[in-house]
């Protein structure tokens, strides 16, 4: 992940510079303790027909042995498709750059973080996973 200047446009498309936006808020996300233990994602896509299609990725947090929690959804509000397929695509992209992000960082999952986060990326708190039939 490239560094961003102080006096670029911001990442997250405020139109505001950086460092009037989201500059502080990224030093601390750097700076903080994530939570512990094993995550794992899988990407897809949030919406459904005639509302659109937005790229997600699912977070999973490891609860015991082969056990896992839905943990976190990140949802790319910015980009809606017609086409489910098209919106997972478009989050495997996202989703294998932050890992290298990450492996060409710090290896911190921070990096991997601030990835998604620069992407457009947003957590939504209240979701509801579909399964397919």
């Amino acid at each position: 992940m490239a560094k961003i200047g102080r006096n670029s446009p911001c990442p997250c498309g405020s139109g505001e510079k950086y460092k009037l936006c989201c500059e502080k808020k990224e030093a601390e996300l750097r700076a903080s303790v994530l939570p512990a233990g094993r995550f794992r994602y899988e990407t897809g896509s949030y919406g459904g027909p005639g509302r659109g299609y937005m790229p997600s990725i699912l977070g999973y947090k490891e609860v015991g042995p082969d056990s896992w929690k839905e943990h976190l959804c990140l949802v790319k509000p910015d980009a809606l498709f017609d086409d489910q397929d098209a919106a997972d695509a478009v989050a495997e992209e996202h989703l294998a750059a932050a890992r290298q992000a990450q492996i060409d960082g710090d290896g911190s999952p921070q990096e991997f973080a601030l990835s998604l986060r620069h992407e457009g990326y947003k957590s939504i708190s209240d979701f509801r996973r579909v399964k397919e039939q």
